[in-house]
């Protein structure tokens, strides 16, 4: 069994709930699933390559957010499925519309409202068997639940990503996924209310509903079957020669545009800083003195993931 440390020194009540893992999804042969075919190609592969002596142990600190998210998916998956209808109750619906409800049905009468929770499903492609687990669907529309922080949501958007699993989702299980969108409930773990009454760009709510339009059906097969093939045509490939992580994969954050007004002090503080390149050359030909500095966005995604110890791309960053 694969070891966990503990060099946080975290207390053993919260150190057995971290380390529990309720993961399901057990590969064999060509199996992929669908969150894992959205990661990076080299990211893919090259976790395949890690010897288990290369592999880096992880300590217990590493799983607090994902565990906070797997409690709460797990919280909203008991309300639904132990007594939803009180629920319902206390919220306004009646009694004609609570008795319709059908949490998981093996089959339906006429009338009634199918509500799927944590459903795992697979298909065949390509020799793969490509497997999806979502969190919900509510009459016919999928519901992803994320439990995120506000500074990920204001950093910019995810709605691609979302699009793709959504859509990936759908792929797998179309007898319960009808509908064309998917609604992403984001659970904002550290809300302010004084912030959002003050920033505009701040979430108004600490829960926010977004709908993500999905790609059709053979769109999405189309992107299925050239990712498999990607993987497939680079999987004997030497690591230097491995397609590299985009920028976005990378979640490099946009580059900042100093101006110094001093020339000889670009190592102290920035005059002004810009977002935009052509601002800041602007700005310092006005002033008819100075120097535009360009400090290149950081690399984020690296320090993440599995691949780390044999990638030799991330050595050429400045990592957040």
């Amino acid at each position: 069994m694969a070891q966990i440390t503990n060099i946080s020194g975290i207390s053993l009540p919260l150190a057995v709930w971290l380390a529990a893992d309720g993961y399901d999804f057990f590969p064999e042969g060509k199996s992929i699933s669908a969150t894992a075919l959205l990661k990076p190609v080299r990211q893919i592969l090259l976790r395949e390559r890690l010897s288990p002596e290369a592999r880096q142990t992880p300590d217990v600190s590493d799983f607090i957010a994902s565990r906070l998210g797997h409690t709460i998916h797990d919280g909203i998956e008991k309300a639904w499925t132990h007594d939803y209808a009180t629920s319902l109750r206390k919220l306004g619906y009646p009694q004609s519309l609570i008795e319709k409800v059908k949490i998981n049905p093996t089959d339906l009468a006429e009338g009634e409202i199918p509500i799927w929770l944590e459903q795992r499903g697979s298909r065949q492609i390509m020799g793969y068997t490509l497997s999806g687990k979502f969190d919900m669907v509510l009459e016919g529309t999928l519901q992803d639940f994320k439990s995120t922080s506000v500074y990920s949501w204001m950093l910019g958007s995810k709605d691609e990503d979302y699009c793709l699993q959504g859509s990936i989702y759908r792929w797998i299980h179309q007898d319960k996924i009808t509908e064309d969108h998917i609604n992403i409930q984001f659970i904002f773990t550290d809300w302010s209310r004084a912030q959002s009454k003050q920033n505009p760009k701040y979430p108004q709510q600490r829960v926010l509903e977004h709908r993500v339009e999905l790609m059709s059906l053979s769109e999405t097969e189309a992107w299925i079957k050239t990712r498999l093939r990607h993987l497939e045509a680079s999987a004997e490939l030497p690591e230097e020669s491995l397609p590299e992580c985009t920028d976005a994969e990378l979640w490099r954050t946009a580059p900042v545009y100093k101006y110094f007004s001093d020339p000889s002090k670009i190592s102290g503080r920035a005059t002004k800083n810009f977002d935009n390149i052509n601002e800041a050359n602007r700005f310092c030909a006005e002033k008819g003195k100075g120097i535009v500095i360009t400090v290149n966005g950081k690399v984020k995604a690296c320090a993440y993931c599995p691949a780390f110890p044999i990638c030799s791309q991330k050595d050429r960053y400045e990592h957040a």
